[in-house]
């Protein structure tokens, strides 16, 4: 299921790794982008809600593609271009295997959404995932099918081609049974709920929950499905309502796996972690905002990646990450908070708790962009772990005057100094830096740092109703190591021979990497800037006005390259030799460092 890549990284190669100048920007507009590799044709696809789709090959130029629905006829023949309508009403996989015993399993995804009549599935189809499950050797989308009142399930649909057409095989987990005032259709029976946690006579109560199944249990939609460092296949699930869930599948089927069991842990309570049929809790609860979930492993963590607050433009979208050892977590934050919730707490706007590291927020009159361009309500985000061996993250932007238009936007991404994940200040445009060579050379020489620099400060707490962005200020980074200007402090070479800094602002010490970026939305302007993380969650960017750097942070790097027999640098510190990495590739999806 993995094969092993082996990159060898050297400071020449690095020295002439230049960005070109002049390039070109394609934009799309997918909201909620999921992302995959798709190795035969070398492109990246994004899917998202509501069919739609792009490709791209280089990250940045992005065109969109039509993605199908089908369904089988009676002589076995894939019928493609099916109708919305016609999708999801009939699973094509009518049996499971539960304790070695085969089951039938039948599931109207159509009908249970539709159940209060008041619905139209164009606008219901959600946030999928698509990964490649070399076992069936077919792609796997992984869709919601969203209802009204929680009455949403999530599917799984299976295609031979990328584009589709996509077929409904079997649902995955179905949420809103028993909600007060359901209609008759909404009953467990007609779920898989008894083959997950056998025959019932009732509904179980703890499924009794009337009107507030929102605060105990969760709605099911939004799914991130990812093989882990072992080969076993995962789904994270989940939206605002009963928090973030996960279940083991099957990768063998694509399916949940009926096989797995879950205690019930709370499940009289609103606190409840863990539930025979829903899985395992790994984030939020007690209807704290959050939904989006996508788990990518980097270095040596499984990283979450959760969207707060509401997706408009006012309504506090926004990016948090937690990190863990293991897939199903526990996932905690830089201060080693929990990502799962105790009780209701306002998460995002003035004043609200401030769990999850805040990777970036809304801002504007960045680089060479007016205010007006500011992105704000940023996230439905994936990331990968790429085969370029650089680490991307991809979301949908709206704009700080842009109403609820929106965007696809990619940054490229690095860890720090303590594995945590930073973003570059400008978006990709194809910079030459990978992810490894942060530990392994310093991408920007220290005479180049020093200079006046516009620091762009990502607090919590913005005032999103009213449009709040966090705005640069001007400060100055000193040869001598400190930092005078709006704000104070000092800086620093991190390690000899890397690309870590430490920028300390007042009494706080951020932790991150300096680069050379194009400043947006210059085509060939290059700058040298910086991206750190503190341990409260804050991250600030920073990058150097006045001279256009284009070209001298590849000479610096040269002076650098031609003293290797010496192994020192230009300040007369040691240099250690590049590494050597191995990455290990799951089929169609994961890059694993």
């Amino acid at each position: 299921m993995k094969h092993s890549i082996l990159l060898f990284v050297s400071v020449l190669a690095l020295a002439a790794s230049v960005p070109a100048s002049g390039y070109t920007l394609n934009r799309v507009s997918v909201h909620d982008p999921s992302v995959v590799w798709v190795p035969n044709s070398q492109f990246y696809y994004i899917f998202g809600s509501h069919r739609a789709t792009a490709r791209s090959k280089d990250m940045m130029n992005w065109s969109a593609v039509n993605s199908l629905w089908g369904t089988v006829n009676s002589a076995g023949t894939t019928v493609s271009n099916v109708a919305n309508e016609k999708a999801f009403v009939t699973n094509m996989t009518k049996t499971v295997t539960v304790g070695g015993e085969e089951r039938e399993l039948k599931f109207d995804a159509q009908a249970w959404s539709a159940a209060y009549g008041d619905y139209s599935v164009n606008g219901n189809m959600w946030a999928p995932d698509v990964i490649y499950n070399p076992v069936l050797q077919l792609w796997c989308m992984y869709l919601s099918i969203n209802g009204p009142h929680w009455n949403s399930s999530i599917i799984l649909l299976t295609s031979k081609n990328i584009a589709g057409p996509y077929v409904y095989q079997a649902p995955v987990v179905i949420s809103g049974f028993n909600v007060a005032g359901a209609p008759a259709s909404l009953n467990y029976k007609n779920t898989d709920l008894e083959l997950a946690i056998g025959t019932q006579n009732s509904l179980p109560g703890r499924y009794n929950t009337g009107s507030n199944w929102g605060r105990r249990w969760p709605h099911c939609i939004d799914p991130c499905v990812f093989y882990d460092e072992d080969g076993r296949l995962w789904m994270s699930y989940g939206s605002w309502s009963g928090g973030i869930w996960m279940l083991e599948l099957d990768e063998n089927t694509g399916l949940r796996d009926y096989d797995v069991k879950y205690p019930s842990t709370g499940g009289s309570t609103d606190g409840v972690t863990s539930d025979p049929y829903f899985g395992k809790k790994v984030a939020g609860g007690y209807y704290v905002s959050g939904e989006a979930s996508y788990i990518e492993h980097i270095g040596d963590y499984y990283f979450l990646f959760v969207t707060y607050g509401g997706l408009e433009q006012k309504g506090g979208y926004q990016m948090r990450v937690f990190r863990s050892r293991k897939p199903d977590g526990p996932y905690v934050d830089a201060q080693g908070k929990n990502a799962i919730f105790q009780n209701y707490a306002l998460n995002f706007g003035p004043g609200a708790d401030t769990r999850g590291v805040n990777i970036f927020g809304a801002y504007g009159k960045w680089g060479d962009m007016i205010a007006t361009d500011g992105e704000r309500a940023q996230g439905h985000n994936s990331i990968i772990a790429a085969e370029d061996g650089r680490t991307y993250l991809i979301y949908h932007s709206r704009f700080q005057n842009g109403g609820e238009g929106h965007q696809v936007r990619v940054h490229q991404v690095f860890q720090n100094q303590n594995g945590w994940l930073v973003a570059a200040p400008f978006e990709y445009t194809g910079e030459k830096v990978k992810s490894a060579d942060i530990a392994t050379t310093q991408q920007v020489a220290t005479p180049l740092i020093a200079g006046t620099y516009q620091l762009l400060i990502h607090k919590y707490g913005l005032d999103h109703a009213n449009k709040e962005l966090a705005t640069p200020e001007e400060i100055i980074l000193h040869a001598d190591g400190t930092i005078s200007g709006s704000r104070t402090g000092t800086w620093s070479i991190a390690e000899e021979g890397t690309s870590y800094v430490n920028i300390k602002i007042g009494t706080t010490v951020y932790k991150g990497v300096m680069v050379e970026q194009t400043m947006e939305p210059s085509q060939t302007k290059k700058t040298v800037a910086f991206t750190a993380l503190a341990n409260s969650g804050v991250t600030v960017w920073g990058y150097r006005t006045g001279d256009d750097l284009t070209g001298i942070s590849g000479v610096a790097m040269k002076s650098q390259q031609t003293r290797k027999e010496t192994m020192f640098d230009l300040q007369g510190r040691r240099v250690g030799e590049p590494g050597r990495r191995g990455v290990y590739i799951v089929n169609g999806k994961k890059v694993i460092r």
